[in-house]
């Protein structure tokens, strides 16, 4: 797949679009990107993604929404979904000020030279959002291009990024897995922690998630696979503030790799959630909490087995 960060340098021939921000590359999405590779196929043209990043609602919002993926989770996952091009066009005020016909006729048509557009069912883009399918077909017909409208996408309801991102607030990874159709993740660096759990047999890497947008799970204990280079294991990942073990309003990130021997510091780890185990309790002993966390690893074990991922 080739990448392009400056739309002045691409050169496509007979580009096929689709264009979105593609938060989560969800069931949704992929539709889109697999008739946007048929659309592709059948006119002889090349498939292309054009993206925005920062997310739109990260300019025009107040700032706080938490994204399903990073800009390099979501590059990856184009890349596994057989994208030839994908353009990461920059967003910014100007560009959300510029009206739909300008943006086409600018930049799909002046600088990518589009041939066919793949529309999504409910897709809008320009100024306020007027960029609907009704509204480009006389500049479909003035430029010579050709739309392709797809239909909504459901899993018994609506797919959408706002309906995966309230699932995980609310700690229901396993819904947000179904309608992604692959398990939510989290990457970041092993940081020095205070290292108690070693002391109560169950050490723990503490975890500082690389992109400063993505969302984390609502706070409790999740059954996990963990992920470091091409190796994986087994985990229990808590999320929450230790109310056994501290009185800060901190929160915390970490994960207790079942059987894995060796030092992950200074290592890149990324967790995949599989289910959740149950809320974070305050315990009134160690060693109370020693002891489910032995409960917590016995259910995780039967949790990836049942999904046959050991």
């Amino acid at each position: 797949m080739k990448i392009y960060k400056d739309i002045k340098e691409i050169s496509i021939s007979n580009p096929v679009l689709a264009m979105g921000t593609f938060d989560g590359l969800h069931k949704g999405h992929r539709h889109v990107l697999n008739q946007l590779k048929a659309t592709a196929e059948k006119e002889r043209g090349e498939s292309v993604v054009l993206t925005f990043w920062p997310h739109p609602q990260m300019v025009l919002g107040n700032g706080d929404i938490k994204l399903l993926n990073s800009i390099e989770e979501k590059t990856a996952l184009f890349e596994q979904n057989g994208i030839e091009h994908l353009i990461i066009l920059n967003f910014d005020k100007k560009l959300a000020e510029q009206t739909y016909d300008d943006f086409v006729q600018e930049i799909l048509i002046g600088q990518i030279g589009i041939k066919h557009l793949v529309f999504g069912y409910d897709h809008r883009f320009g100024h306020k959002g007027e960029g609907t399918f009704n509204n480009l077909k006389p500049l479909a017909k003035k430029f010579k291009f050709t739309l392709h409208q797809l239909h909504e996408v459901r899993a018994g309801h609506a797919i959408s990024s706002t309906r995966i991102r309230t699932a995980l607030t609310h700690g229901h990874v396993a819904e947000a897995a179904k309608m992604l159709e692959y398990n939510y993740q989290i990457t970041g660096n092993i940081v020095h922690g205070q290292e108690l759990g070693r002391k109560i047999g169950f050490p723990t890497a503490n975890i500082e998630v690389t992109c400063p947008y993505k969302l984390i799970p609502h706070i409790g204990v999740y059954a996990c696979m963990a992920h470091v280079g091409t190796k994986q294991w087994p985990a229990m990942m808590n999320i929450g503030y230790k109310p056994t073990v501290q009185n800060r309003n901190e929160l915390s990130i970490e994960a207790h790799l079942i059987d894995f021997n060796g030092d992950l510091y200074d290592e890149p780890l990324t967790i995949k959630f599989i289910r959740k185990i149950r809320d974070e309790v305050k315990f009134n002993s160690l060693k109370d909490l020693s002891a489910q966390l032995e409960i917590d690893k016995q259910e995780t074990f039967q949790l990836l087995k049942q999904d046959e991922l050991l």
